[in-house]
């Protein structure tokens, strides 16, 4: 299946003989099967016609249109499912012990990959750079201890240990983006994770990689029937799609920043793609294009598992269907992580 990025100023997405066209000026630059996509996604200035979205929409094709830093500001896609049992059983979840296995599941997936991502860094330099490889592994081993520390929590609910697992997780990060720091060029100017306000090229590449993301996760959740909005470790707030929230931190390393970590250490991107703007630090037009194709090719390579090769965005909605099965009661739920 195709991930279609149409970027660029006045680009218009049509219909012509049952497949969707790209027309730019009026001349058509792309044609596509509908059968052969996946996903559409917007991030520049163009525009849809409704043919186009009742085309899609009858294909189970999602269109997401992102801003600047990469967040969904739009999307379309085919009808909800209608599963009220899971819903009621995700509802409920939140006042037993099903958030709380669910929250620390999510938590130590997000750390295993850390662990996992780290650990390739120190070995990729550890003949180069051996004293980087050294404070990698030093910062690899305050994760993993705090992965351990995770382990020994237990509640009754998730508003009893939410607290302290956040507090865990938070502790883990901060040694992760310092050994993360470590391998990044000095051009740009990366000492830590800032978050939503970026202020140098490495956080504005992170933010508009976890608005794609989001934007996959929330295609999971929305195809196996669970309401968004209803989480667990992150505290529900009007229009906070804290599910999705929760359910992405399991794929941040493996789907983002490694897809980050390659383009700045091989000089794919440098600073002059980025500028300021209004105290923040935004992605020039053709870094925007560069890591929206990277990060979309990257939801299509596959992963093997138990001798399966499956692609990044199935394995993403596997486990959301996992977690409907665990509310039902028919199984239980392991996050997921890779083994570096």
């Amino acid at each position: 299946m195709e991930r279609l990025a149409i970027d660029g100023y006045g680009r218009f997405l049509g219909t012509e003989l049952g497949q969707i066209v790209v027309k730019e000026k009026g001349k058509v630059i792309e044609r596509k099967n509908p059968l052969t996509l996946r996903q559409i996604v917007f991030s520049g200035k163009g525009s849809i016609s409704s043919e186009a979205v009742r085309l899609l929409g009858a294909h189970g094709v999602e269109v997401l249109f992102l801003d600047f830093d990469g967040s969904v500001v739009a999307r379309v896609s085919p009808p909800m499912l209608k599963t009220v049992s899971v819903r009621k059983e995700q509802y409920f979840a939140y006042q037993d012990e099903r958030g709380v296995l669910l929250s620390k599941e999510f938590v130590k997936a997000k750390m295993r990959n850390q662990i996992a991502l780290l650990g390739g860094l120190a070995k990729h330099r550890k003949d180069t750079q051996p004293d980087i490889a050294s404070q990698i592994q030093d910062m690899r081993t305050h994760v993993e201890k705090q992965t351990e520390t995770l382990e020994k929590i237990s509640g009754s609910c998730i508003d009893e240990v939410r607290d302290v697992i956040q507090g865990i997780e938070g502790s883990a990060s901060s040694h992760y983006w310092k050994g993360f720091s470590l391998i990044i060029p000095e051009e740009f100017a990366f000492s830590t994770r800032s978050g939503r306000y970026a202020a140098d090229p490495v956080n504005s590449m992170l933010n508009y990689g976890y608005g794609i993301l989001q934007g996959e996760v929330l295609r999971a959740i929305h195809f196996t029937g669970l309401d968004p909005y209803a989480g667990y470790l992150h505290v529900d707030r009007s229009g906070r799609s804290s599910l999705v929230l929760d359910f992405m931190e399991e794929f941040r390393q493996q789907t983002i920043d490694k897809v980050v970590v390659r383009l700045v250490t091989r000089g794919q991107v440098r600073d002059k793609d980025f500028e300021m703007k209004e105290g923040l630090c935004r992605i020039r037009k053709e870094g925007r294009k560069l890591l929206l194709k990277e990060i979309l090719e990257r939801f299509e390579d596959f992963v093997r598992i138990e001798n399966q090769r499956i692609a990044w965005c199935n394995v993403i909605l596997k486990q959301a269907r996992l977690i409907t099965t665990f509310l039902r009661g028919q199984g239980a739920y392991t996050g997921f992580y890779l083994r570096w």
